[in-house]
């Protein structure tokens, strides 16, 4: 085969690449969450039939597929006539409301029942002309003492919800709101959400949570509201195993008549870890470098340093640089210790310092979802390899600081 003949099948195969590289793509395959879409599936049906149930709260680290098993779940939802708004949370309450009320109006204006969705418009007209009131005269209400105190914009959504999910229940359909990146979400905000869950279920109204995040996300709930914990179904979402990373990689290229030979595929299972975000960037990686099939060893390998550049700009240095200069140096002590959880001395005695000397620093990477603390004195990255790459890539502590969420 002449070099014009290979490049031309190569472009024809790159075109087929079935991977989905990239923070929240939704891929071809959504191998080992079965039992996470089949509850899913029955609170669909419980809803349909008439019952109330629990919310659903995921939490897991970064690149454990969480936004694309809530992006499935919005669609399962969607696709049987519920009513879905999907947000991500950016700890400005401000803007949050924003983003509530906007997906709410648009998820009443894409129902397709005419009727159905005069009436949910109706009752939207009425709550905006109370709201309106309400903001002339600051509502504040407070209802006990884990409720502060309603402002009017949450006083506006529990009205909308209740007002619009009384009138779904009657039509055997529900409001489901589906939320990623929970954890950071104003306290106030995080309060009404987890109020109206509890409120919708004692009246038996078809309102559903379905929200995800870091693993700290249960606690951080439970601190906002102590009944947290009896309004939701917690999951943990980890990394798949290898007889399911495996068939990820077999089933994401089967449908295109492509396969890995065993080397190839070998290789990918112990490059990716069983993290679906590793997946898809080794696996496409692999894919481009490839000329027929089966895919071989030689084209993984020649695609590893692709997929490693990839996850380092898409994964690592955005969130290196989302850190103040102190506390990469808390984050380099960290990587240093070349273990998966530290605890906050050997930190600290790592830096020559004591725990109280550093303790803004840790406060810092956890409150910008950089770390997170599986128990007390104990931290971890919220990111997998988030240490080999500061021991590998040695990033610089003098690179601008980026404050975004």
């Amino acid at each position: 085969m002449n070099t014009v003949d290979s490049a031309r099948r190569k472009e024809a195969m790159h075109a087929l690449n079935p991977f989905a590289p990239g923070a929240g793509r939704q891929p071809k395959e959504l191998v080992g969450r079965e039992q996470e879409l089949e509850i899913m599936d029955r609170i669909i049906a419980r809803t349909k039939a008439g019952y109330s149930d629990r919310g659903l709260v995921y939490s897991g680290l970064r690149g454990v597929g969480k936004t694309v098993l809530l992006l499935r779940m919005k669609d399962m939802a969607a696709s049987q006539g519920l009513i879905t708004v999907r947000m991500e949370a950016t700890g400005n309450e401000t803007h949050d409301y924003e983003l509530l009320f906007d997906g709410i109006s648009k998820a009443i204006l894409r129902e397709r029942r005419g009727t159905l969705r005069q009436k949910m418009l109706d009752s939207l007209k009425h709550v905006n002309e109370v709201s309106l009131e309400l903001g002339v005269i600051k509502t504040s209400i407070g209802f006990g003492n884990e409720d502060k105190g309603i402002s009017s914009d949450s006083l506006r959504l529990e009205m909308m919800v209740e007002e619009l999910c009384r009138e779904l229940k009657k039509e055997g359909s529900g409001l489901f709101l589906f939320i990623d990146e929970f954890q950071v979400m104003s306290s106030d905000l995080m309060g009404t959400i987890i109020g109206l869950q509890h409120s919708m279920g004692q009246e038996d109204l078809p309102f559903y949570v379905i929200a995800a995040g870091l693993p700290n996300l249960p606690g951080v709930l439970t601190k906002s509201r102590s009944y947290a914990e009896r309004l939701f179904q917690y999951k943990r979402i980890g990394r798949l195993p290898e007889d399911e990373t495996r068939e990820c990689f077999e089933k994401t290229i089967s449908k295109i008549n492509v396969r890995f030979d065993d080397d190839a595929l070998n290789r990918l299972i112990e490059l990716s870890k069983g993290y679906p975000y590793f997946i898809q960037a080794y696996g496409s990686a692999a894919f481009d470098e490839s000329e027929s099939s089966p895919i071989p060893l030689s084209a993984v390998i020649k695609g590893e340093p692709i997929a490693q550049a990839s996850l380092d700009s898409g994964l690592y240095e955005s969130r290196w640089q989302r850190a103040r200069p102190l506390e990469r140096e808390y984050m380099r002590a960290m990587a240093s210790l070349e273990k998966s959880v530290c605890s906050s001395a050997e930190i600290a005695e790592r830096l020559g310092r004591t725990p109280a000397d550093v303790v803004r620093a840790r406060k810092g990477i956890i409150d910008s979802g950089l770390a997170y603390a599986p128990e007390r004195g104990l931290l971890a990255f919220t990111v997998p390899g988030m240490g080999d790459f500061i021991r590998r890539a040695a990033p610089s502590e003098e690179q601008t600081y980026d404050d975004r969420a």
